[in-house]
C-alpha cells in the first residue's frame, strides 16, 4: 500500500496535508504529487483529483482503496483506514 498525496503552490491547506504525510510516512509510503508538474497532473487524472489537497490510499496494483479529496484528514484516520485495509 502507498499514500498519493496531491498537492499544488498556491494551495492553502497543502503544507498541513505534507505535515500529515510526515507523520504517517513510519507506517506507510507516502508518494508527493505537486499537479503543477506534467507527471502529477497526469497521476491526478488517473484517480480523478479535482481538487487539493487530496489523499488517495492505494493497493500494491495501484488501485485505489479510499479517498480523501479536497480535505486533510487526522493522521490518526488515515493510520485507522491503514490498519483496517491490512487486515482484509
Amino acid at each position: 500500500m502507498k499514500i498519493k498525496i496531491f498537492w499544488k503552490r498556491d494551495c492553502p491547506n497543502c503544507p498541513q496535508a505534507k505535515k500529515v504525510g510526515k507523520l504517517i510516512k513510519d507506517i506507510i509510503s507516502v508518494e508527493y504529487l505537486d499537479i503543477d508538474t506534467v507527471d502529477g497532473l497526469a497521476e491526478s487524472c488517473i484517480f480523478n483529483v479535482m481538487a487539493t489537497p487530496s489523499m488517495v490510499l492505494v493497493d500494491d496494483k495501484n488501485k485505489e482503496i479510499e479517498s480523501w479529496r479536497g480535505m486533510v484528514p487526522e493522521s490518526d484516520v488515515i493510520k485507522r483506514s491503514i490498519s483496517d485495509k491490512r487486515k482484509c
